[in-house]
């Protein structure tokens, strides 16, 4: 190559003046340079990798971080601030400040860091650490910015110098980022801590004290006798309380906090926490918080997923796309007229609740939306049932009335095959009253 080509080329690369995609293989950006969709970063050992991804269901797309091997995301820059799919997008330094941010045809949608700094570079590392530096120092990672992921090395804590807290904050759904819900903390004890769960800033639910490297009522966490273990360590001084892990058997580990407030071990993919919903009056079994209940619920009163149809009800709709299933079991279990609810969204936001009579009939359709009915019990007599609703009776009468209910009639075969089902339900639940 001329000579006078070459010095122009490398002073042109070295400004940031030409633009060219960054690919796998490259783990680090400097100012000027772009990182764009269809482009990567990917860490030196081939562990993690740094892009632009999109959910097709939310129809948005998101800067993250996830293992290469499966795809599986760690972490999301962007979970408040998503960009149309339609729009070119970039991750960038700028060059006179420092500051990491994503571009979209020119204009600043987020400042991922907020220090300035002079000629930093940005590299996602090994352990699935994103780490914005200069020369001399740190000055912005993705370890102290968590989203629902906790990775090892991670922290789970805070730091009362700083002011730093390390948390997870769930998605709202599974197929969209935003913070949802619940998010995940570590509650120190006078011997170790503990996991808590906080729903909305509520306590939600506990894992029990950390003790001989499990905790008390999630044990198979850490189960010391399969190959899924880790090395739970905890670090208590004058200026920070915080739980982190590392891996004994080199494991892509992660824990994720899902939607619904459980803790998801990605090592094996299994889920420890509440078995639904917490409603405030379990202390037994563990996990949930106990807390006061709404005058018109009791002991043992719960929401159970099934596949029905409610006779004529009023059906109230939320469109807010801030709100998870999570949020509508609250807005249901508080409201002392609602019998059901379920997301409204098929991304799993907005609620959709049902006040009135508790009426319905079930159906054999699986293409029919699951609906959270209200099952009413009592901690001393079990389960309380409703008998099938007279469907003949319920519809009988003038023409306006066959045509208001016509859509809810059922055939006899229909009614029968219903009716014996509830009635093997019914005994079952007489049974296990009797056993007990």
């Amino acid at each position: 190559m001329n000579p006078v080509l070459f010095l122009i080329f490398t002073f042109l690369c070295s400004r940031g003046g030409l633009d060219f995609p960054l690919a796998a293989g490259i783990s680090t950006i400097r100012p000027g340079e772009e990182l764009k969709s269809g482009s990567f970063l990917e860490s030196d050992g081939g562990n993690f990798t740094l892009g632009f991804f999109t959910i097709p269901e939310t129809n948005y797309t998101y800067l993250g971080i996830w293992y290469t091997n499966d795809r599986r995301q760690v972490w999301v820059a962007n979970p408040n601030t998503p960009l149309n799919n339609n729009v070119a997008a970039a991750l960038t330094i700028d060059n006179t400040t420092g500051i990491l941010k994503i571009t979209s045809g020119g204009n600043i949608v987020l400042n991922i860091s907020n220090q300035d700094a002079a000629n930093p570079t940005a590299r996602i590392e090994d352990s699935g650490n994103l780490v914005l530096r200069t020369e001399k120092q740190s000055i912005w990672q993705s370890f102290d910015n968590p989203t629902n992921t906790l990775l090892p090395g991670m922290k789970l804590g805070f730091n009362t110098a700083t002011g730093q807290n390390w948390t997870l904050t769930s998605w709202i759904s599974d197929n969209v980022p935003a913070s949802g819900a619940f998010t995940l903390g570590w509650e120190p004890t006078q011997d170790s801590g503990q996991l808590v769960v906080y729903q909305r800033g509520e306590r939600y639910s506990i894992s029990g004290p950390l003790k001989d490297q499990a905790f008390e009522f999630m044990p198979r966490l850490n189960d010391l006798w399969t190959p899924y273990h880790c090395n739970f360590s905890v670090v208590s001084n004058d200026d920070e309380e915080y739980l982190t892990f590392s891996v004994i058997n080199g494991r892509l580990w992660m824990w994720e906090l899902t939607p619904m407030g459980k803790l998801r071990d990605g090592a094996n993919s299994r889920q420890y926490g509440p078995d639904g919903f917490c409603y405030g009056y379990e202390s037994v079994p563990p996990f949930c918080v106990t807390s006061e209940l709404p005058r018109c619920r009791s002991s043992n009163d719960k929401f159970e997923e099934k596949s029905v149809n409610f006779l004529p009800t009023i059906a109230e709709y939320e469109e807010n796309t801030s709100l998870s299933l999570s949020d509508c079991m609250e807005r249901c279990w508080n409201n002392c007229n609602c019998v059901a609810f379920t997301v409204l969204n098929s991304n799993g936001t907005g609620c959709k609740t049902w006040t009135g009579k508790l009426e319905y009939y079930s159906t054999d359709d699986p293409n029919d939306s699951k609906i959270y009915v209200l099952v009413q019990g009592s901690s001393s007599k079990g389960l309380k049932f409703r008998k099938n609703v007279d469907m003949d009776s319920h519809c009988s009468g003038s023409f306006s009335s066959y045509a208001h209910c016509g859509h809810l009639l059922l055939s006899k075969n229909q009614k029968a095959k219903i009716r014996r089902r509830r009635e093997e339900e019914a005994n079952t639940v007489l049974k296990r009253v009797d056993d007990f």
